[in-house]
């Protein structure tokens, strides 16, 4: 008897079973769980969490343990690809990486010289450094024109703390001595859970607001408020109100350093708790509960989804609401409050300045800086929900050209329009690890790898940074994301010559900017502290902060000066006419603990935990439309319907109805207004949409 059997049986790693353990990083959603591969004979037989890491605490959520069929998933692409039908049939043959890339190196030079570089759009990049990279080639190339779905996701966080106080801020909940948990449930982000600082453990107090119940409402909270969707600044004038009226605000840092207090006073004035609970639906005693709470309990901490709400439609003066509440009450800049992101971490300074080298002078807009000034103030990126209609109307100047890494189009809302502006382009090509919808309407598909048949550098939220290599080969001719940059490079900008030189000169680079190498890190056996001062509470407030007043601005003069509001201003989340024609507020995309968007969808057990298109809607709701568990419901919007399968549930409000994206027999997004969206961002207001809800005719 083969004395190996039992260990192979059991996935066990022994010294005669040629089963080995090697570490990587999933990089399914942005967690960054670190995993323990279980390998034999070069394939990958089981995952599972680091027991002895931080990252991850020795677990896996279900899209950790998706990684193994994701890997192998019998859709995944081996080879180039190049089209040999009409765009969106999904007909292409196999050609060679040399075919492939001279082509692309044609295309895109021939679109350069017969329009400009800028005509010629590049997006995508999931890791910082894969997005650095493919932003500097953009620059190489000429083209102002990069973009990321950091503009469709957090940019809105970026400008109201970019226009408030100059930068973003970050909590400090393990001083805080109450946490005010806004929009946010830690417990459906991957792996990483709200730390033990943060419960009562340690006596701090939670205050929850979101209008959902979740995991975070009901294991963390010792209050739970419940405002209805898009009245979040509501809630937050009212809590500044009551902190000004009770002189519970800090009169020092007031005076000294917040600009347009008295203009938020009178503003906020008006907010009193009788009108807050009419407008939010949160009782005036629950509203003066909290306030209390918070000044009883501080230093007051903020978790705030940043996707969450640049994701409404007036998200970036909701979060100004919001972060306003720790500039009046001194929890700004202080240990246990919110802390200015103002000295950028050493992986940010390094990257900042790698692409800043060759940013392109030229005299073009990126797409969307027109229509969005705000959002192009406070971004090097063009804004992705704009650059469909700029390439389908060739307004400002035309674009003709596209180069992407994984860009979901069905993610968009209209997203048919998405298909017109595909169809129309003379050059696409498209870089991902399945023919996906988006990538039958490309000229050229090219195959990447996953994050266990690559290298990456990691750097964590310590400032501490580390290695993982590839734990298996690439399958078939798949190739990193890094590596198909780089030789892209030496087709459309070979006068970059560190571009060009490849992956590991450019991790030697940049690790050289933090007085590391490639080589050090290959050999550390954990991860290395870089050198960096810890920030110290109060030092941005004491420097005077960037922005045109020097303070932490309540008005803000630049927002002014684009024609925007410059206090925060609550606005009526919908209006009533279309509140008549579609009474439900519809929220797309809230994230479920066992999927993360369309890369887990074609993972068959994942697939099974919600096998069909459902809508999350309230029973009393349900009743009064005759809906039952289970039923057929058609979704209306302006753009037209889909149906799915209602799913009765108390974790939401009344009148409001939720829905996962992605089923391609029901894609919610194609009946999506793509002109629903923040007009300071330009990010398309998934969680603020409208629809009409009806039993569905059999």
């Amino acid at each position: 008897m083969d004395e190996r059997k039992p260990y192979r049986r059991a996935k066990v790693p022994a010294a005669d079973s040629e089963i080995r353990v090697r570490r990587t990083v999933c990089d399914i959603c942005a967690a960054g769980c670190n995993i323990d591969t279980y390998v034999e004979n070069g394939t990958v037989i089981k995952v599972t969490g680091c027991r002895n890491s931080a990252y991850g605490n020795g677990y896996l959520c279900a899209r950790g343990h998706a990684n193994r069929p994701y890997i192998y998933h019998k859709d995944r692409i081996q080879t180039p690809l190049r089209r040999i039908g009409n765009r969106g049939e999904g007909a292409f043959e196999p050609v060679s990486w040399d075919e492939a890339l001279d082509e692309i190196g044609k295309r895109l030079g021939d679109c350069r010289r017969k329009y400009n570089a800028s005509a010629v759009a590049f997006t995508g990049g999931f890791s910082p450094w894969n997005r650095a990279a493919l932003q500097r080639l953009a620059y190489s190339f000429g083209s102002v024109n990069y973009g990321s779905s950091w503009s469709l996701e957090r940019s809105g966080a970026a400008i109201a703390g970019g226009a408030a106080a100059g930068c973003m801020s970050r909590p400090d909940i393990h001083h805080a001595g109450v946490v005010v948990i806004w929009g946010c449930n830690q417990y459906n982000k991957g792996n990483t859970v709200v730390d033990d600082a943060l419960t009562q453990k340690r006596g701090a107090k939670v205050i929850a607001v979101d209008p959902r119940t979740t995991v975070s409402t009901y294991r963390l909270a010792d209050l739970h408020l419940r405002p209805r969707p898009g009245t979040d600044a509501a809630l937050a004038h009212g809590l500044g109100r009551i902190f000004i009226e009770k002189g519970w605000i800090d009169r020092r840092y007031v005076e000294q350093h917040v600009q347009g207090f008295f203009d938020y006073r009178a503003y906020v004035s008006d907010f009193t708790p009788e009108r807050v609970e009419m407008l939010t639906g949160v009782s005036a005693r629950e509203l003066e509960a909290a306030a209390h709470m918070i000044m009883r309990s501080g230093p007051m901490s903020m978790l705030i989804s940043e996707e969450a709400f640049s994701q409404m439609r007036s998200g970036v003066q909701t979060l100004r609401a919001i972060e306003a509440l720790c500039a009046i009450t001194g929890n700004y800049d202080v240990r246990g409050g919110m802390l200015p992101h103002a000295q950028p971490s050493v992986e940010e300074r390094v990257l900042h300045e790698f692409v800043a080298a060759v940013q392109c002078n030229v005299p073009h807009e990126s797409a969307g800086s027109r229509r969005y000034p705000l959002f192009a103030h406070f971004s090097r990126q063009c804004q992705l929900s704009d650059l469909n209609r700029q390439i389908r109307q060739g307004s400002p100047y035309p674009i003709r050209a596209l180069c992407s890494f994984g860009l979901n189009i069905n993610g968009y809302p209209n997203n048919k329009s998405w298909t017109t502006a595909l169809e129309s382009l003379d050059f696409f090509v498209d870089t991902d690890l399945f023919l996906t919808p988006t990538a039958k309407y490309a000229d050229i598909v090219l195959p990447a790898c996953s994050s266990f048949e690559r290298e990456m550098l990691h750097t964590t939220p310590e400032q501490r940074i580390y290695y993982t290599p590839p734990v298996i080969a690439p399958l078939g001719q798949s190739r990193a994301d890094l590596d198909i940059i780089c030789a892209l490079a030496r087709r459309l900008a070979p006068e970059d010559t560190l571009l060009c030189s490849g992956a590991a000169a450019l991790y030697d680079y940049w690790l050289s900017q933090m007085d590391l190498s490639l080589d050090i890190l290959r050999h550390a056996d954990e991860p290395i502290q870089l050198a960096q001062e810890p920030y110290r509470p109060g030092s941005y407030t004491s420097a005077g902060y960037r922005t045109p007043s020097g303070r932490y601005e309540l008005r803000s003069g630049l927002m002014l000066q684009m024609g925007y509001s410059a206090l925060p201003e609550y606005e009526p989340p919908r209006s009533d006419a279309e509140i008549r024609e579609f009474p439900f507020v519809l929220s797309v995309g809230n994230r479920q603990t066992f999927g993360f968007h369309s890369r887990t969808h074609r993972i068959g057990w994942i697939r099974a935990m919600q096998p069909a298109p459902a809508v999350e809607i309230h029973p009393e709701d349900a009743l009064l439309l005759g809906i039952t568990d289970g039923d057929r419901v058609e979704i209306r919007t302006a753009l037209g319907s889909v149906t799915m399968l209602a799913q009765l549930t108390r974790s939401i409000q009344r009148g409001m109805v939720s829905v996962l994206p992605d089923y391609e027999e029901a894609d919610i997004c194609s009946i999506l207004p793509d002109d629903c969206v923040d007009p300071c961002s330009g990010v398309p207001a998934f969680r603020m949409m409208s629809c009409s809800l009806h039993p569905a005719q059999a």
